[in-house]
Parts: structure tokens; sequence; C-alpha cells
């Protein structure tokens, strides 16, 4: 693998990660009820 493919494989990874990241946290931050984890599982807050 090249130094470039590398490097982009990684950006995308991290652009990936953080993108998840940030749609969980607007999923919780947002005042819903239901909360959930990316998998199907959800929680309730009361």
């Amino acid at each position: 693998m090249t130094t470039r493919n590398a490097a982009l494989l990684t950006a995308l990874m991290l652009s990936a990660i953080l993108f998840m990241a940030v749609g969980l946290f607007s999923v919780d931050a947002g005042g819903h009820t239901v909360s959930s984890d990316g998998y199907g599982v959800s929680t309730s807050f009361h």
C-alpha cells in the first residue's frame, strides 16, 4: 500500500468514526425519550 493510499484510508476511517459519534451524540442530546445506540437497542429515559 502506498503512502497516499494509507493516508486516504486513514482520513476516511477517521471521518466515518467522527460522523457516527456526532450522530449518536445528537440523538442523545436531542431531548428525545428514546435513544438508540445504532444497533437497534433502545433505552427509554424518564
